[in-house]
């Protein structure tokens, strides 16, 4: 046996990892005395006076150690299978076999013989307990005693028991992700996290079927049942929650410290860093969306013409339908531990993936330019006419401000999850505090009165208004849903997980566009200026102290927001097959973001058309991707092999062409169904032309597209992918 002494392995290097040294426990020392000693220590006095006893009370001191030394064992294999490193199991290959018959139910045997020894009346107890006697039949008389018995007939040998049935391959535990996989076991999911493992009670993993090898005369001697077998030994595994992964001790766990550059990038986010209950979600999205802008959003919806009921239903339907590709997203993250471009190549193929991954870079750019820009113009705005800019023009003020949110947004990013995840939960309460502050102090403007007297308009312009806000807040983060997921611990329950996360995303906007609506219907003067200058309304709702505290609830957000952007679209960006590192793509993504951003500030002059035509028609590409992933996400059965996500040649195609080709199908249905009117984007909405129906009229208006991509989408994997789905989880198996 090796010397006991603690080793120091080297983990593998991981691309985007550090190598780590772990220092191993050291195994246990036995003591007590192999099978073939035991029977010949017992044998060595078989004649000797009192020696029945004396062999009792040997094997009985044997049984006590093995009893202590299977529980230390027990306990340092645990230990060394949470580490998971090469090293570690391969320490728990070889000294395992020297524990082999300490691991056969060593504790039950020792109390058996303690019974068997206090009486013959409790060795008779004993005996009707734990033995199904065969019935007796009378021995015929023999002339002469019986010789008396050796002790290698009281303890059973090896010709006693049967073959021993074949073990369970030892689990393999990938360095990378940190995960348990073994020859028979797989893992398998479920949107709900309900595993077909869940209702086994644990006492039903202890093998059964085996009978007790040992009988008690009267004279409380252990007879040995010839035929019989001790349990098996159980196959090597490690302790598993429900949810089917390895358990990592509490004082292992180590979340992503703040100023610790992140290296995770495409591959599966280590357990023991994965430390997030699902509660963190909703905080984490929470402070991307809550701007007070979008109260500018409430009223754009009550300027299409709709009653303050038909707005907020409108606005409802909106976030209701966000909540498909944000919570099946985010399920998705917290299964494999990857971003959600990565996780995306399970649908699309390593090859179909590029065109997903490029439509999600291009995503986040926009909408990271068009936040950066908010910042600088509502910044500006607020600080000019408060008569705080000093001598800076407004222009000055805007591309100030704009570079200092990109630089603080670029820091962040660089960092990684664990820097903004501390600052998206100090941000999410300074933005609930200042919201509730905002709506107190703007009260006084509500008139409910006259808001419900104001009629419905035509039905079909609710569709419009759903349309917007499923664009502006659901589709907006669909593709970068799984990115904040990945350090979900293994045991928190996913259907939580669904449903934190799109509620943190979609509770602000629901609720501040709601409430706009709310002010747009009290006052016509304010409905016109929440739609043209938004800014400046609200300030004007405001006490003359509120220009800070206006400031701060209107930038903090988009600031989050422009973290996000950079952080997720680095790893968009290394999913379209580019060789970065995390910290590359972050930053190759966060210059390419303030260039937009630069460029709108130069060359936009109505936000309008910019927020209402680029961004619908970026809309209806990714409402396809959401609707196939999304609808895909449910037809599963078993969790991704993120081995395959990361290489080619694996479970997943190079390309799924049933997939990519309704994705390009729907996204070139969906354009023919949605308007603009920017001159570039004139040639939309030729499929309303060409069912007769005006693009001046409510229907052509609507951009209904995005809703027709979606559900496209969706119907795609169910009608036909669901036998490739299939496969991919055989091929697994």
């Amino acid at each position: 046996m090796p010397p006991a002494v603690a080793t120091v392995a080297e983990e593998p290097s991981v691309p985007g990892r550090d190598d780590r040294a772990v220092e191993l426990p050291p195994p246990p020392h036995r003591e007590s005395l192999a099978d073939a000693d035991l029977l010949n220590s017992l044998d060595d006095q078989p004649g000797a006076p009192g020696s029945p006893l004396t062999a009792m009370q040997k094997l009985e001191q044997q049984m006590r150690l093995r009893a202590d030394e299977a529980v230390a064992y027990r306990e340092w294999e645990d230990r060394m299978l949470s580490i998971g490193t090469p090293a570690a199991l391969k320490s728990v290959e070889e000294i395992r076999p020297e524990f082999a018959d300490v691991l056969i139910p060593a504790e039950d045997l020792l109390q058996f013989l303690e019974s068997a020894k206090s009486s013959e009346e409790a060795a008779t107890a004993v005996t009707n307990e734990l033995v199904q006697p065969a019935p007796i039949v009378p021995a015929p008389i023999e002339p002469t005693p019986a010789a008396p018995p050796t002790w290698s007939s009281i303890v059973p040998s090896a010709a006693d028991y049967p073959p021993p049935e074949p073990v369970e391959p030892l689990p393999v535990i990938d360095p990378a992700l940190g995960l348990l996989k073994t020859g028979s076991h797989e893992v398998t999911g479920s949107p709900f996290d309900v595993e077909p493992e869940d209702d086994v009670d644990e006492t039903d993993r202890v093998p059964t079927g085996a009978t007790w090898p040992f009988a008690v005369t009267a004279d409380g001697v252990a007879i040995p049942q010839p035929g019989t077998a001790t349990a098996p030994i159980p196959p090597l595994e490690a302790p598993r929650p429900t949810s089917g992964e390895v358990v990592i001790p509490d004082d292992r766990r180590r979340g992503p410290q703040a100023f610790a550059f992140e290296t995770a990038g495409l591959e599966p986010t280590a357990v023991d860093q994965r430390v997030a209950h699902s509660v963190r979600l909703f905080w984490l999205w929470f402070s991307a969306n809550s701007s007070v802008l979008s109260l500018a959003f409430g009223g754009v919806l009550f300027s299409l013409g709709v009653s303050l009921r038909q707005a907020i239903v409108a606005a409802f339907i909106g976030v209701a339908i966000s909540f498909l590709p944000l919570g099946l997203g985010t399920l998705a993250g917290k299964w494999s531990g990857q971003p959600t471009m990565v996780v995306s190549r399970a649908t699309f193929g390593h090859l179909g993936n590029i065109l997903p991954a490029a439509i999600a870079v291009l995503t986040r750019l926009f909408w990271g330019a068009v936040l950066l820009w908010l910042i600088g113009a509502s910044a500006a705005r607020i600080l000019v006419g408060a008569r705080l800019a000093g001598s800076f023009s407004e222009r000055q003020v805007t591309l100030l401000t704009m570079a200092i949110g990109f630089l603080i947004a670029l820091v962040v990013a660089y960092f990684g999850y664990g820097l903004f995840a501390r600052i998206q939960l100090a941000l999410s309460i300074i933005a609930a505090v200042l919201i509730a502050g905002l709506v107190v102090l703007t009260w006084p403007s509500v008139d409910f009165a006259k808001a419900l007297t104001v009629g419905d308009g035509p039905w079909i312009l609710v569709v419009t208004g759903v349309v917007l806000v499923f664009s502006f807040v659901g589709l907006i983060w669909a593709n970068s849903s799984a990115d904040l997921a990945r350090y979900q611990r293994p045991g928190t329950s996913g259907a939580a997980s669904m449903l934190l996360a799109p509620l943190g995303t979609t509770l602000a906007p629901f609720l501040l566009i709601a409430y706009g609506a709310v002010l747009a219907a009290s006052n016509p003067a304010t409905a016109t200026g929440l739609t043209r200058t938004p800014i400046d309304t609200i300030a004007a709702l405001l006490p003359s102290w509120y220009p800070i505290p206006l400031l701060a609830a209107t930038t903090l957000s988009l600031i989050s927001g422009v973290i996000l952007s950079i952080y997720s679209g680095g790893f968009a960006l290394q999913a379209t097959g580019l060789r970065l590192q995390r910290s590359w793509s972050t930053v190759i993504v966060g210059a390419l973001l303030f260039a937009v951003a630069v460029l709108f500030f130069f060359t936009v002059t109505d936000a309008a058309p910019l927020f209402r035509d680029v961004a619908t028609t970026l809309a209806v590409p990714v409402a396809a991707w959401a609707g196939i992933f999304a609808a895909e996400m449910l037809t599963r059965r078993r969790r991704f092999d993120t081995d395959s996500l990361l290489v080619r040649g694996g479970v997943y195609p190079a390309v799924n062409w049933v997939n990519l080709s309704m994705l390009i199908v729907a996204t070139a249905i969906g354009l023919g169904f949605t308007s603009a009117t920017v001159g570039w984007l004139g040639w939309e909405g030729y499929l309303f032309g060409a069912a007769g129906i005006p693009l001046s009229s409510d229907l052509g208006g609507t951009d209904i597209g995005v809703l027709v991509a979606l559900v496209l989408g969706v119907l795609t994997p169910l009608v036909a992918g669901v036998p490739t789905v299939r496969r991919q989880e055989q091929t697994r198996a």
